[in-house]
């Protein structure tokens, strides 16, 4: 039994699998929380693992990303007084499985490298030589591609959603803080829609465009490349978009479970 564990600027995220190329059992996620002690997160994981039914001596092997350095130190606590086992942690030296083709390799995020494994994993399965573009919308939103030959080869990082709304309310004082919620369309009747189709179609319309000049860099064919998307914030956005999307809310915690069967087997 696998335990992958990611660590966002809002999220951890706690999965169970059984097999790395299968679904997780279990998921759940915690809020990340500098303020918080490695002995709250402790009790906190402990009972939504014993909630979900989950043996914590039946977990035989852990895998952690984070993009969040503060929280590192606390969440290796964790997981070793949790399942007494040291985790293997994203970064130089673990076995990917593809080659990431940029200036500094070791400045790709762990959440994207985990993301490339699990796209790679589903493009080796399907026996497939497209390239594919990879989107995932969180605190940031990122797009990167991955060539022909498997290979990371860069990608675009903008604002999120939230953090685009964040700033028009903070800069703009006539313009309110909102939710995200109801229907997009282009031409709003009021400040909320107009600020809603800014947003959300204004973050499609970004998408496309950046697509379509990927495909172009790539030097592949208009609707060639696969494209896969996770992220809490990505549903909304991607149904606004031109293209089709593979969606898979665990996508990056799959990709963990990935390279942790390239790396110890």
């Amino acid at each position: 039994m696998l335990l992958a564990v990611n660590v966002a600027n809002k999220n951890i995220s706690f999965a169970i699998f059984d097999d790395p190329y299968a679904e997780p059992t279990v998921k759940f996620s915690v809020a990340s929380d500098i303020r918080k002690t490695a002995d709250e997160y402790v009790i906190l994981v402990k009972q939504l693992l014993d909630y979900s039914g989950i043996d914590v001596k039946a977990v035989d092997g852990v895998i952690m990303a984070s993009v969040v350095p503060p929280l590192n130190d606390v969440i290796r606590h964790v997981i070793l007084a949790l399942t007494d086992k040291t985790p293997l942690v994203v970064g130089p030296g673990v076995k990917t499985g593809f080659a990431i083709r940029i200036d500094d390799p070791a400045e790709l995020g762990a959440d994207i490298v985990a993301n490339a494994s699990a796209a790679v994993a589903t493009i080796k399965s399907e026996k497939l030589e497209n390239p594919a573009l990879i989107l995932d919308m969180g605190t940031v939103t990122t797009l990167f591609a991955i060539n022909k030959n498997r290979e990371v080869v860069g990608g675009a990082i903008l604002p999120g959603i939230d953090m685009s709304l964040d700033a028009l309310h903070r800069e703009a004082a006539l313009l309110p803080s909102i939710e995200l919620t109801g229907s997009a369309r282009a031409i709003g009747k009021n400040t909320r829609e107009s600020l809603i189709s800014g947003v959300v179609l204004g973050q499609a319309a970004m998408i496309d465009g950046l697509i379509d000049r990927f495909e172009k860099e790539l030097k592949c064919k208009n609707g060639e490349a696969l494209l896969f998307a996770t992220g809490e914030k990505c549903k909304g956005v991607i149904a606004n978009c031109t293209r089709t999307f593979r969606y898979d809310p665990t996508l990056t915690l799959k990709g963990l479970a990935c390279i942790y069967k390239n790396t110890v087997g």
